[in-house]
């Protein structure tokens, strides 16, 4: 089988997130087992044009910006050289528009929408761009095959009024012979692990910390990634005065992420919105608590009293 991908960012690209992640884990065992497996991505700073990465045949063009642009205006002829038995469109945050296009066989993936919460991410502009854009959702993509990781996602695109038995869920997983619980104490320290963004409520994390030092004076809090937000988080903690009690890693191994989950006393999970919240049950793999925000894909992943606790919906206070 021949597969075109459309999706934003590669797993070698230096903001890749989650979303690029899943998609090179899905696609590369297909590659490998004989599929050839096509991905249009944006470029960036340094890289190749054209690079093999796990036997998917990657190529790059654009940017952020003009990617969305690109893609619908170079999907024809890519369809044309190409010949795929299927395209794959990973809708996340601009839509590509492959439907106007493309009138083969055609899946839609998608992590979450946006929806109201990228006006807490973003300037009101372009926050106003992105909500619009989603919604053409609904005149668009309303006949497409979706394949989501939630039901919230789920529950989304069918208010946006595609059909129910168009939105697959299909969770996410985990390497359960990685993950594993360690034969270590648990440490006191708070470990929140995810991609440094507003909207990923790092400070978050750092108040939930505040808040809980008086009672827990040896307590500290380990934030795991990198992103835009990074030098915005080290100035919101210098203000609060907690450097000596926050570590920032920046990124790291997978290795040193199993190790930090087996010796926290809890995973904050802080998250405004997500698709599903894999961290979360990578925790879970590891023995390690889990507290997370009840929003959209992490009530999902994480079950209320079951496989963690949800507290109400970006309240500090209840977090702690």
């Amino acid at each position: 089988m021949r597969i075109l991908i459309l999706n934003w960012r590669d797993a070698k690209h230096p903001r890749a997130g989650g979303a690029d992640f899943r998609l090179q884990h899905v696609y590369a065992p297909l590659a490998k087992q004989g599929h050839e497996v096509i991905l249009y991505c944006c470029a960036f700073p340094g890289c190749e044009p054209r690079e093999n990465i796990d036997s998917i045949e990657v190529h790059r063009i654009g940017n952020d910006f003009t990617f969305s642009f690109l893609c619908m205006l170079k999907l024809r002829g890519w369809v044309k050289k190409h010949q795929p038995d299927v395209v794959v469109e990973d809708l996340n945050k601009l839509p590509f528009y492959s439907p106007l296009v493309y009138k083969g066989p055609l899946v839609i993936q998608m992590h979450h929408l946006w929806r109201s919460s990228i006006f807490r991410e973003t300037n009101f502009p372009m926050a106003f761009f992105i909500w619009a854009s989603e919604e053409m959702i609904r005149f668009v993509y309303r006949k497409c095959r979706f394949s989501v990781v939630s039901e919230s996602t789920q529950k989304e695109l069918i208010a946006m009024g595609v059909p129910e038995i168009n939105a697959r869920v299909i969770h996410n997983g985990t390497d359960l012979k990685a993950y594993v619980p360690g034969m270590q104490e648990r440490e006191p320290f708070i470990l929140w692990i995810s991609r440094l963004q507003k909207y990923k409520g790092p400070t978050d994390a750092v108040e939930v910390l505040e808040k809980l030092l008086p009672e827990f004076p040896e307590l500290k809090l380990v934030i795991v990634g990198s992103g835009p937000f990074k030098e915005k988080l080290a100035a919101f903690i210098q203000t609060k005065g907690l450097q000596d009690r926050v570590r920032l890693t920046g990124f790291i191994s997978e290795e040193e992420k199993i190790d930090l989950l087996q010796r926290a006393a809890v995973h904050l999970q802080s998250s405004y919105k997500e698709g599903w919240g894999l961290s979360v049950i990578e925790a879970n793999a590891c023995g390690c608590p889990v507290v997370a925000n009840d929003t959209t894909g992490l009530r999902d992943s994480c079950r209320d009293n079951e496989t963690g606790l949800l507290y109400k919906h970006c309240d500090i206070a209840d977090a702690a």
